[in-house]
């Protein structure tokens, strides 16, 4: 059963404000939403990053020569300080602290700025950091966070689009993420078959489609569970997923959208008298011709 819209309590802002505070306020109110101007500017600019972020892990897969992997280097250590900066400001933002800093965006933020470690040290006691490098393959679930719900860092959408939005993310992320780890696993042992992530990319998707030409197989232990675990994602995430759109436009074939005078639920059955949600009787398009 559909909830009624909750009424929103009008926030009571205190007078005397230091200035402290009143800069605290104005990010708290800003951050995440997408509402207003400079919430929208600001999570546009994280998502702007998040994709030059993973356009310079493409890069990176590339043979390069000393002058561009120090380029890349540079940019990449200006890139994740952004993020650093972001996810301060987030958690400063925050009203309940712990409460955000486990959730699931926030460990995402957290893993993504990590390898900044790798790129700022050569210690001896510290060259195991650089396996975190492969920790920036989690950057691309960050775009999960514009689609949280209806209301998108590009406008409102509806069910319908953002589950089919939600689907193609799943699909790119899965991918991705196998493609980058495929190629960090098989190109040191196979570099003339995967040269790049291109190559690891088209592996994944003629295994998760499983086709399997042959041309391109993991030699190592560690590879084939990386593909085997991908197929498993495949076969199960994106069927559920499909089994939600279904759903949504199967009901959305059996529903009208007359708007209750006194919840504003929208969604109803054809022969609704009364609102599923609060009781009200509404009214049908039938009855008024």
């Amino acid at each position: 059963m559909a909830k009624p819209k909750s009424i929103k309590s009008k926030t009571v802002v205190p007078k005397n404000q230091t200035t402290y505070q009143k800069i605290h306020n104005f990010v708290r109110l800003h951050v995440d939403n997408y509402d207003t101007t400079v919430g929208r500017y600001f999570e546009g600019s994280m998502f702007l990053l998040n994709f030059a972020a993973i356009i310079l892990f493409i890069i990176d897969t590339y043979h390069l020569n000393p002058h561009q992997a120090a380029l890349l280097h540079t940019t990449e250590v200006i890139l994740v300080s952004l993020f650093a900066g972001e996810y301060a400001i987030r958690m400063w933002a925050a009203e309940r602290k712990l409460k955000h800093a486990v959730g699931i965006y926030s460990i995402i933020d957290l893993a993504s700025i990590l390898p900044i470690l790798a790129t700022l040290t050569d210690l001896g006691f510290l060259r195991i950091i650089r396996i975190l490098r492969l920790v920036r393959l989690v950057r691309v679930l960050r775009f999960q966070r514009a689609f949280q719900g209806k209301n998108t860092l590009f406008g409102k959408i509806t069910e319908t689009d953002l589950i089919i939005i939600r689907i193609a993310l799943t699909i790119f992320t899965i991918i991705f993420v196998s493609a980058g780890l495929t190629w960090a696993i098989e190109s040191v042992v196979q570099p003339e078959k995967i040269q790049t992530i291109w190559d690891a990319m088209y592996f994944t998707i003629i295994t998760i489609t499983t086709v399997g030409y042959g041309d391109i197989s993991p030699v190592t232990t560690i590879g084939r569970l990386v593909s085997v675990l991908t197929v498993l994602a495949g076969v199960t995430l994106i069927p559920w997923q499909l089994g939600k759109l279904l759903k949504v436009v199967l009901s959305s074939n059996t529903k009208k959208k007359v708007k209750c005078t006194k919840c504003g639920l929208e969604d109803h059955d054809n022969d609704a008298i009364h609102c599923k949600a609060c009781g009200t009787i509404i009214k049908q398009k039938h009855e008024e011709e």
